[in-house]
């Protein structure tokens, strides 16, 4: 073997080496995109649980809200419904 030869089979080898190593890398990019996509649609999944619950509370406070307001209303309404009693008795 000459000179020529043994560096061609080297380049060859590095060229094999290569190959090699990028197939296994793309691999693992594969790999990580899968679990990626797995994760993503796990926090999709949560993400719509949470907003769900968000919702929910929301409908809450404002049902809570409005019943004090109407609370305060009828109270404001009892008031003004007792103190007319009261002027019409004076008056008379």
């Amino acid at each position: 073997m000459d000179l020529k030869d043994k560096i061609v089979g080297l380049a060859m080898a590095c060229l094999i080496a290569l190959i090699g190593w990028q197939l296994h890398e793309t691999w693992s990019l594969k790999e990580q995109v899968f679990k990626l996509q797995q994760g993503q649609t796990v926090l999709s999944k949560q993400i719509k649980k949470n907003t769900a619950f968000v919702k929910q509370k929301l409908k809450q406070l404002k049902k809570k809200q409005n019943k004090k307001t109407i609370d305060k209303q009828i109270k404001k309404n009892h008031k003004k419904k007792k103190n007319k009693k009261k002027k019409q008795k004076n008056e008379q």
